[in-house]
């Protein structure tokens, strides 16, 4: 009887080793990078929002909403939101989407043609399909508050 209740703590000394083998694997593994580190953090959001702006904003068919404006401005004003919204640590201190577009009568097409530019600009910088999708995902529900027109 005696080496029964031996083999049953041995057996139960080793499930627990296991146990706290899986336990100790899970919490020390990494948490995965958000959106912002994904994408390539501040530096590459800038790129993005500078060529983005740089294109619809000499499209024909989109530049009349950017003429009189600050470019550097808007530029930086874009980034840091964008930085906000995927995780980054920046603080955006613009006007919201509602308000910042509601004098600019944005029609559905011009909002496609942004959202084609940003396509545009995320493939000629190399970002991947997963951050890309994530991206349009965070931005789509925007459309309501900047299509006025």
């Amino acid at each position: 009887m005696s080496e029964k209740v031996g083999a049953e703590m041995k057996s139960i000394v080793i499930l627990l080793g296991l146990l706290m083998t899986i336990v100790a694997c899970q919490t020390t593994s990494t948490p995965e990078p958000n959106l912002y580190q994904r994408i390539g953090g501040q530096k590459m959001l800038h790129t993005i929002s500078s060529q983005t702006l740089d294109s619809v904003s000499t499209d024909p068919a989109t530049k009349r909403s950017f003429e009189g404006v600050k470019m550097a401005t808007l530029k930086q004003s874009l980034a840091d939101f964008l930085c906000k919204e995927t995780g980054g640590d920046c603080v955006y201190e613009g006007e919201t989407m509602k308000n910042s577009h509601a004098e600019l009568a944005i029609t559905t097409a011009e909002f496609e043609l942004m959202v084609q530019a940003l396509r545009d600009t995320l493939d000629a910088n190399n970002i991947g399909t997963r951050e890309k999708n994530e991206l349009l995902k965070i931005l789509a529900p925007m459309k309501r508050d900047v299509v006025t027109k």
